[in-house]
């Protein structure tokens, strides 16, 4: 997740990753945002709130990105600032480093110094359990949509949620959205364990996703330059297939809706007569085990293919 400093271009370029930099870890941010003190008024470069907190958790931060060490005048400054306003925390970026006595003007103090580096590192583990709690009502619906319409073994689950899609013939675009969900689940569980696990990190997709190369298995995955790159990949893939599962679950329903009562008539009916040839099968899965009941799973499936109707299990 770490940006280098060398990616820093100027002055307002540091002031703006800090800033995206927290609200990424879900802090409210304003920047730049004049403070009110006891004195007047003084703007800061970055003025940061915990919205999560019952007593209000304040941090004002300063961005110098300058050629060389700041020196302890930089600290002095905003040690008033700091006192007159209230502020809980204060933090200073350089891109560099600090003078010495910069160091000794912070001591006692509620104020940081920080590289932009070492901002990082210092919040790097709160930034990733905010990524990862992003992403956990993404694979929540994940999961839930996956749920809903097949079983552990990629078998229908339940008849009557697929009919729709069946007997509006865009069954074959569900399957393809689950499995393009599935890939996602599986990626995401075994996604980067840590805010500094180092690049490239691997993602197994399936044949044919776009961007893929083989691993040194000759497997295809994707290659995320670092862990920033892999929770911004997850999130905009959920993301996308989710709404593209809602427009398809959309159009399909209203399709369903606008068929005469009789066409309607015939599609209960037939789902009806599946569900109850397959009850039987189901009933036995305790008694003939697991490997039996697959078996025979997968002999209602070959004859569905075979007489040309959708598999009924």
């Amino acid at each position: 997740m770490l940006i280098p400093t060398k990616n820093i271009r100027d002055w307002k370029n540091l002031q703006d990753t800090v800033a995206n930099f927290f609200r990424e870890m879900g802090y409210e941010v304003r920047s730049p945002h004049v403070v009110q003190h006891v004195r007047g008024s003084k703007e800061v470069d970055v003025y940061v709130s915990d919205p999560r907190t019952s007593i209000p958790h304040v941090i004002l931060i300063e961005c110098k990105h300058w050629g060389s060490n700041l020196p302890q005048e930089t600290v002095h400054s905003f040690r008033t600032v700091m006192s007159d306003c209230g502020a809980n925390t204060g933090i200073i970026v350089g891109s560099t480093g600090f003078q010495s006595g910069a160091e000794k003007a912070v001591a006692y103090s509620n104020i940081e110094l920080r590289t932009w580096e070492s901002l990082q590192l210092a919040y790097g583990n709160e930034w990733f359990l905010c990524q990862k709690e992003r992403l956990n009502p993404l694979l929540a619906k994940l999961k839930h949509n996956d749920g809903l319409y097949l079983d552990q073994w990629e078998t229908p689950k339940t008849l009557h949620n697929l009919m729709r899609f069946d007997h509006t013939g865009r069954l074959s675009e569900l399957y393809d959205l689950l499995e393009e969900g599935r890939m996602l689940i599986l990626g995401m569980s075994a996604g980067p364990r840590s805010y500094d696990q180092p690049g490239p990190i691997e993602t197994q997709v399936y044949d044919g996703y776009k961007g893929a190369v083989p691993d040194r298995y000759g497997l295809p995955v994707v290659r995320h330059d670092d862990v920033r790159a892999w929770f911004q990949w997850a999130e905009q893939c959920s993301m996308s297939l989710l709404e593209r599962i809602d427009l398809l679950e959309e159009e399909v329903f209203q399709a369903f809706d606008a068929l005469d009562s009789k066409t309607a008539d015939a599609a209960f009916d037939k789902t009806l007569e599946s569900i109850c040839e397959e009850a039987p099968i189901r009933l036995l899965r305790s008694i003939v085990g697991e490997d039996e009941y697959h078996r025979l799973l997968g002999l209602l499936a070959n004859r569905s293919i075979s007489d040309g109707s959708p598999p009924t299990a």
